[in-house]
């Protein structure tokens, strides 16, 4: 056997790959038996990616901090309970709990507004009082607080400010005072929730858009509010306008130099109370809390919202709780004790839990006996469902053409239905009464219309003209209606106030007095409010689409009468799978283990990946300060200073940490990211798709080699002899340089495939859309690439469990393989999805359904839901479990089977349902020849 793909002689062709006997390629007594080592050296390289895996790791120990990846973090992007934060940010060492101070300047934004641009402050800033010079000099200023104001139409302003009224010198004292006493919580909190308070529905209606009121900031608990200030030593806050808020310049004018009531009102009335510093490591502007709102422990650190008892006791606990439901705590509470509730559902039940596992895997094996008997039917059935799915997806496309806006797809389905019926019939009828040369013209509202119609839009037959509810109307009476036998017409008079819009008729039903018709021929009738589908070219091209599916149909049809042969080959095919899974129910542990040994390599190498990602650059986020967010953040067609690179952070704004650049006051900040992802964490990466795809690779050829073993046993001693310990023998002790050699490669193609998603999302930061595009095609090639691959690996290690063959020459094997019998395989591949998704409703539904009679049986005061979800979940996988193993039975009997058809084998090892196509061999026995009628008969 040759080490490695380069030690096979390049005259092999396609014809020297056949198996046959006698040739290297001879299976006549079962599986290869004279193994060696085959690709060796890719054990070398797998050990040394799994070296630099290692040293990346432990690199990983030395620097990153997976806490980072899911502590809470602050408005700033700063972590909770964390000593050195990026950029000098707070030390929040033993802040652990995220919760949420005032955002003052929000909260006072309309009030400040109401001062600065009121009629005493416009007075005091443009014309000054008597004796009193204005505080604004020039005449460009007083035209840009004017602007700023919005106190005249500018093109800064759309309108307006509407900040609650107008203020003069003798009422703004007062009414700011007010409003801002309820801010501060020097009264009741519960007025400044009331639309009867000083700041009516202000604050009242602020919970739609709640983040824009509140910090988020790290606290010592979810207890540290608004009543610590008052129980424990505050400290003051002044509120002091952004830098860059146009207004601020207008502002500390006013406090400055302004009229001594407003210069008191300002000194006097926003001056808050801040939590001290031992319990909010911030500025003063960061610590105020608000009041009337509390905060709950919602777990992992994070805080959640409440009213407190005054609120309540308002504005009324159904309002209260209002407050809380539109802010998205209520939900967060709610999801967490449901949560909680559910959990505690769980744990009770768990005996029904472990039960309805066990018979989740019973119900598996009853699946594979039963479909070992009726896999003909299941088969055929689902043939005959896949035509039926693809005409009526012609149909749908059909009657969408002719929808009427307004009308259901059902209404016009039906009525196109009953059209098409009632003209082919009304069309065979009067042909048969010699009227077959009737014309069926109609214009207008069908005045003139002479044909045979006899039947309505919905199927009615019509009453005779003259006769029954229709005696009025006579030849006689309407000579110019065409009125004859039962045909549909539109008799009217000149003078009839009313006439109908088309041709109609009195129907015989005693439901229905008439009904509207249609001419023999005509589908579906003009659509007076016009169509579902506006234009008529996508109409005539839903038309066009209905037709090519219909070929399609048509032509699904037609192959599957010329490949009957095959499709009984695939049922046999699939028929000796289950008689495999029946006879060695132990090559489900194969999988099992799999499943453990992936879930522990997915948990070691997830642990390892987080201290690696966790590890952000401190110069991967800019420091600085930006004028405006669209700059800092970026538009749809710009990207931003924090986010032109992925991963990304978010952008804040700091009001008390604003820079002058350029002569323009910058407070925009950007926030670092959780994570990033470099180059040390794509060779952890890449290590962990190789395990992943070197593990797949391992159970496959390990079955692979246990179906090849089964298949070659002589009949009687099938289900006795041992098969899984010499398959894992022949794999680890021979082959696993092959499968990791094999591995690599879908490894390398998935590797590729996360890079352009990587360099996709980077496009993306960048806002290059036309790189975007190019990215997530190569991602789809690629894609495509990987699944062919995935396919051809599979055969591969079928060959390799087979032949013992290295992984170019069983790759090559395979191929050709599959060239030869491309319509088999195709048919099998097609049938096994069939099979597959048959597998996977019968396990899930049966094991939910006897789930819910145990569950409800065993705890009858126990809501079922949780446990319904938990049963379901354990029966897809469980299903998934089943049917990874039979399909790799399948593909591997199909190998074994093509084999024997090329070698022209038979004997007492071929199951009998397989007989038939290999009864042309000279080496069937007259025991087999007992076999042979009941396989033919199992086979149908």
């Amino acid at each position: 056997m040759g080490c490695c793909c380069g030690s096979e002689k390049p005259e092999h062709t396609e014809a020297k790959d056949r198996f046959e006997k006698g040739g290297q390629f001879d299976l006549s007594d079962g599986p290869a038996k004279n193994r060696g080592c085959t690709d060796a050296w890719c054990l070398i390289v797998l050990l040394t990616a799994w070296i630099a895996y290692i040293g990346v790791t432990f690199a990983g120990f030395t620097d990153g901090n997976p806490a980072k990846l899911y502590l809470p973090r602050d408005y700033s992007g700063a972590y909770c309970d964390t000593e050195t934060n990026w950029n000098k940010g707070p030390n929040t060492k033993g802040f652990k709990y995220l919760s949420y101070t005032m955002n003052t300047t929000t909260t006072t934004d309309l009030i400040v507004k109401q001062l600065v641009c009121s009629s005493a402050a416009r007075t005091a800033l443009v014309s000054g009082y008597i004796g009193v010079s204005a505080l604004l000099t020039t005449q460009d200023a007083k035209d840009d607080y004017l602007c700023d104001c919005c106190l005249v139409p500018c093109s800064r302003c759309t309108g307006s400010l509407e900040v609650g009224g107008d203020l003069s010198l003798s009422n703004l004292e007062g009414t700011i005072s007010s409003k801002m006493t309820e801010l501060r919580g020097s009264t009741s909190a519960g007025s400044l929730f009331s639309p009867g308070g000083a700041n009516l529905d202000v604050f009242t209606n602020m919970w739609a858009e709640a983040t824009k009121y509140f910090n988020k900031v790290c606290l010592p608990d979810c207890n540290t509010n608004f009543a610590k200030v008052n129980s424990s030593e505050s400290r003051p806050y002044t509120y002091s306008m952004a830098a860059d808020n146009a207004l601020s310049k207008y502002w500390e004018l006013l406090k400055n130099r302004g009229p001594a009531s407003i210069k008191d009102t300002i000194s006097s009335q926003f001056t808050f109370k801040a939590l001290p510093p031992e319990l909010c490591p911030y500025n003063e502007s960061k610590c105020v809390p608000f009041p009337g709102v509390e905060f709950g422990d919602m777990g992992n650190g994070y805080c959640s919202f409440s009213m407190a008892e005054d609120v309540v006791n308002s504005v009324g606990k159904t309002a209260a709780d209002t407050f809380v439901s539109i802010g998205g705590n209520s939900f967060q509470e709610g999801y967490a004790e449901s949560l909680g509730q559910l959990f505690g559902d769980f744990l009770t039940t768990i005996d029904a839990f472990i039960l309805v596992s066990l018979c989740t895997f019973i119900i598996g094996f009853v699946f594979l006996i039963l479909l070992r008997f009726f896999i003909g039917i299941c088969v055929w059935l689902a043939v005959f469902l896949a035509l039926v799915l693809i005409f009526l997806g012609g149909a749908f496309c059909f009657v969408k053409s002719y929808q009427c806006a307004g009308a259901s797809l059902l209404d016009t389905g039906t009525q196109i239905t009953t059209s098409v019926a009632v003209s082919a019939q009304t069309a065979a009828e009067s042909a048969a009464a010699g009227d077959g040369g009737r014309s069926e013209a109609m214009t207008g509202d069908g005045a003139n219309y002479v044909g045979v119609q006899y039947r309505t839009k919905m199927g009615k037959t019509c009453l005779n003209w003259g006769e029954g509810n229709a005696a009025a109307y006579t030849t006689a009476a309407y000579p110019d209606s065409h009125l004859e036998k039962n045909y549909c017409r539109n008799p009217y008079k000149d003078n009839d106030r009313n006439k109908a819009g088309t041709i109609w008729c009195f129907t015989t039903d005693s439901e229905v007095l008439w009904q509207e018709c249609l001419p023999v021929g005509v589908l579906a009738a003009e659509c007076e409010n016009g169509y579902a589908v506006s234009t008529p070219e996508l109409r005539e091209v839903l038309r066009v689409c209905a037709y090519i599916i219909w070929a399609l149909a048509g032509i699904y049809l037609l192959l599957v009468c010329l490949f009957q042969g095959r499709i009984r080959l695939a049922i046999a095919v699939n028929k000796v799978a289950c008689i495999f899974m029946s006879q060695s129910p132990l090559i489900l542990l194969v999988p099992i283990g799999q499943a453990f040994i992936s879930i522990t390599w997915h948990l070691i190498w997830a642990l390892s990946a987080t201290f690696l990602i966790s590890q952000v650059p401190a110069d991967w986020t800019p420091t600085g300060a930006y004028a405006t967010y669209a700059e800092a953040y970026g538009t749809n067609s710009t990207p931003g200073k924090c986010t032109d690179k992925w991963p990304t952070g978010f952008v804040y704004k700091d009001e008390d940490t604003c820079d002058l650049v350029n002569g323009t006051w910058a407070c925009y900040r950007c926030a670092p990211p959780r994570y990033v992802f470099d180059v040390r964490f794509a060779i952890s990466f890449f290590v962990f798709l190789w395990n992943n795809a070197l593990q797949v690779a391992v159970v496959q050829c390990v079955i692979a080699g246990a179906v090849g073993i089964w298949f070659f046993t002589p009949n009687e001693e099938k289900g006795s002899r041992k098969i899984i310990a010499p398959s894992m023998y022949n794999v680890f002790r021979y082959h696993l340089g092959s499968l990791a050699f094999g591995s690599f490669i879908i490894a390398l193609v998935e590797f590729i495939r996360y890079v352009m998603k990587y360099y996709e999302k980077q496009a993306q930061a960048q806002k290059n859309r036309v790189m975007v595009m190019i990215l997530k095609i190569c991602q789809c090639c690629m894609w495509c690439l990987e699944k062919c691959l995935k396919f051809l690996n599979k055969n591969a290690y079928i060959q390799i469990a087979l032949m013992g063959t290295n992984f170019c020459v069983s790759a090559k094997k395979a191929f050709f393989l599959i060239l030869r019998n491309a319509v088999r395989f195709g048919m099998v591949a097609m049938l096994g999805s069939m099979i597959h998704s048959i597998g996977f409703f019968f396990i899930t539904v049966a094991s939910v359904a006897l789930g819910y009679v145990i569950s409800t049986g065993l705890h009858p005061d126990v809501s079922p839901a949780i446990n319904m979800v938990v049963y379901f979940c354990v029966a897809y996988e469980v299903a998934g479990l089943f049917m990874s193993v039979f399909g790799l039975a399948v593909d591997s009997t199909l190998q074994c089977f093509l084999a024997c058809e090329e070698m022209g084998l038979g004997g007492n090892f071929v199951p009998p349902c397989m007989q038939r196509w290999l009864n042309s061999s000279g080496d069937v026995t007259e025991h087999d020849k007992k076999l042979l009628e009941k396989g033919a008969e199992d086979a149908e």
